[in-house]
């Protein structure tokens, strides 16, 4: 059963539903919700069934449905246009009741277990999400084990609305030089291309195109923030994230997503920051989000 939970800090509140992990709700000092939600279960686990959830066990895309790991041959639902895996198919952890493990007024971790096959994926897997507010500060954490060698690339997929009607109004920057292209099924063609005159550019704040659906290269989280997102809300927030990508995408009305995670396809390009999970080892990702009044 979705349980809603509610948690709150000095600047910031935000609702979380166990379904999916999802971050349905965010409001600072009162403004809000700077997410586009469900308004339902129902619409969580139909038309806004990526919103704000927590999407794996391999966000993205995995072209051909299918992969190899060692010697294991698995396959994968191909659920966007019969080619294509989108954030690991129906049976994805966005579709999940994930189990609270703790609670208090401003933190929360949310467990979930998936058994070897599951979505086709190897290995008994064990993965917790931690949301934690301090002050004006969201901090999203990701951890995941398995007992057999697997794949592991977690992503939370809000569409952020800092604008009065979601995405028009909004200014994005992404700490990125390079960029990865994509083929007509928008899967990365396996080359890093620089962004200076491109669309992709967003050194400086300023509109993103709509027709941006792509993976930036992130600069280390020394150098500073990710990413940051402004609009006529009067309020701005500054992702800074351990991952190493942020797919961007601009295309949806309602809100701009930013999703932060390893590189899409991973499994296909060696070139690309690994993906593969083993038995011992602890997948982390971590994610500030930080608020601010313009």
């Amino acid at each position: 059963m979705t349980e809603i939970i509610r948690l709150a800090s000095e600047e910031l509140e935000i609702e979380v539903w166990t379904l999916g992990a999802r971050l349905n709700g965010v409001w600072f000092q009162g403004i809000g919700s700077l997410v586009d939600g469900a308004e339902s279960e129902d619409e969580a686990r139909g038309a806004k069934k990526y919103n704000g959830a927590v999407v794996g066990p391999v966000a993205n895309r995995i072209a051909g449905g299918r992969a190899q790991i060692d010697d294991r041959l698995c396959r994968f639902e191909m659920n966007e246009g019969g080619k294509t895996t989108l954030h690991s198919g129906a049976r994805g952890v966005h579709s999940h009741d994930w189990l609270v493990f703790d609670a208090t007024k401003d933190r929360l971790i949310l467990n979930l277990s998936l058994a070897d096959g599951v979505g086709g994926f190897p290995g008994n897997r064990t993965l917790s999400a931690e949301y934690v507010l301090r002050g004006n500060e969201l901090h999203v954490n990701f951890t995941a084990s398995s007992d057999a060698p697997t794949w592991m690339n977690l992503a939370l997929h809000p569409y952020w609305r800092f604008g009065e009607s979601g995405r028009a109004g909004a200014r994005l920057s992404v700490n990125a030089e390079f960029y990865l292209p994509v083929d007509a099924d928008k899967i990365p063609t396996g080359e890093r291309s620089n962004v200076t005159d491109t669309v992709f550019d967003l050194r400086e704040i300023g509109v993103p195109s709509p027709d941006t659906d792509h993976n930036f290269c992130l600069k280390p989280m020394m150098s500073g923030p990710s990413a940051r997102i402004e609009g006529d809300l009067g309020v701005g927030m500054e992702v800074s994230t351990t991952a190493p990508g942020l797919q961007v995408y601009s295309g949806k009305k309602t809100g701009i997503a930013l999703e932060p995670q390893h590189w899409p396809n991973a499994m296909h390009q060696p070139s690309f920051p690994s993906i593969v999970l083993r038995p011992g080892q602890t997948y982390q990702q971590s994610t500030t989000y930080r608020f601010m009044k313009l």
